[in-house]
């Protein structure tokens, strides 16, 4: 997610160089034809661009609606994850207290390990999640915070994400079966696992859906077919000339922009600058259960921007 005040021209440019050249041939073409071959004749006036100028814009206003509409969500959803793995590190931490089975009154051992194991597993299971739909290597960088048990369970599974979960709920099974939990926690925290893999199925649902298609096309379609009918009505205006070159190249850079704005914010879960920054919000809930949840000194840093965006 990009968070710096002033967008790098330099970096811009980079982006947009491409279709710049395409308009600045398109209507150097058009308009010295127009102009040294005295086409005034042939020139069109201004009604048909600015129909269709006017259709243009109302779609590209609804495309852009819509891709933030998808980020927003997308970024709700991964709030919504945040809030839930807090809500079961409240259940599951135990800092300054003893694992006593309520029914013997007993420590458990066994459930000591396997509690603060569940807190360290939940932190891998949001990473996990953020690199899959990343489409990225979904232990990398992660591996330490699960058992080499769970990572030869889930190593070679098809959704690894999903598969922690599935073992969240069996180790689940095992800390109650310990009494590790007073009337009501256990509903809890079997809602809080509900919620997980709500959330989960969420985000996948909506990066499986992508914008449609055909609509990007005809969006990019119908802006062509609009520079190339601005660029023979221009030069018919008194005292036009070859300032309809600039002329349409600026407006064209204008709507694609608003259409490249709309372009990268329909996928919120792509690995680029415009992302829901998914690695920074994991290292903070990181941060936070390994702080509170197992009272553990050494943090990993926090996660910082990088050229003016944060990932």
């Amino acid at each position: 997610m990009i968070i710096e005040r002033k967008i790098s021209t330099i970096r811009l440019l980079q982006v947009i160089w491409k279709r710049l050249v395409m308009m600045l041939i398109l209507a150097s073409t058009i308009v010295l034809l127009s102009v040294y071959f005295d086409w005034s004749e042939s020139t069109l006036d201004l009604t048909a661009p600015l129909i269709l100028g006017t259709a243009i814009s109302i779609f590209l206003g609804f495309r852009t609606n819509s891709a933030y509409e998808r980020w927003f969500k997308a970024r709700g959803l991964w709030g919504q994850l945040r809030a839930a793995s807090r809500n079961q590190t409240i259940i599951l931490a135990r800092i300054d207290e003893k694992y006593i089975n309520h029914n013997t009154g007993n420590v458990s051992a066994k459930a000591k390990m396997v509690m603060r194991r569940m807190i360290r597993r939940n932190i891998a299971w949001i990473w996990v999640l953020g690199r899959q739909l990343k489409d990225l290597p979904p232990f990398e960088g992660v591996q330490h915070l699960i058992s080499d048990e769970d990572y030869k369970e889930v190593k070679n599974s098809h959704n690894p994400a999903l598969k922690l979960l599935f073992i969240q709920a069996r180790d689940f099974r095992i800390a109650q079966g310990k009494g590790q939990f007073f009337d009501g926690e256990h509903f809890e925290l079997i809602a809080t696992q509900r919620e997980l893999v709500t959330g989960q199925t969420a985000c996948e649902g909506l990066k499986n859906t992508p914008f449609p298609t055909h609509y990007s096309y005809f969006t990019n379609v119908f802006i062509w077919l609009f520079l190339i009918l601005l660029a023979f009505a221009l030069p018919g205006i008194e005292n036009m000339s070859l300032v309809a070159i600039p002329a349409v190249v600026m407006v064209g850079w204008v709507f694609f922009m608003v259409e490249g704005i709309g372009a990268y914010m329909e996928e919120p879960f792509s690995n680029n600058r415009n992302v829901i920054p998914m690695d920074t919000l994991a290292r903070a809930l990181e941060r936070d259960l390994l702080a509170l949840g197992l009272a553990e000194d050494h943090l990993p840093e926090v996660i910082k921007p990088v050229e003016g965006a944060i990932y």
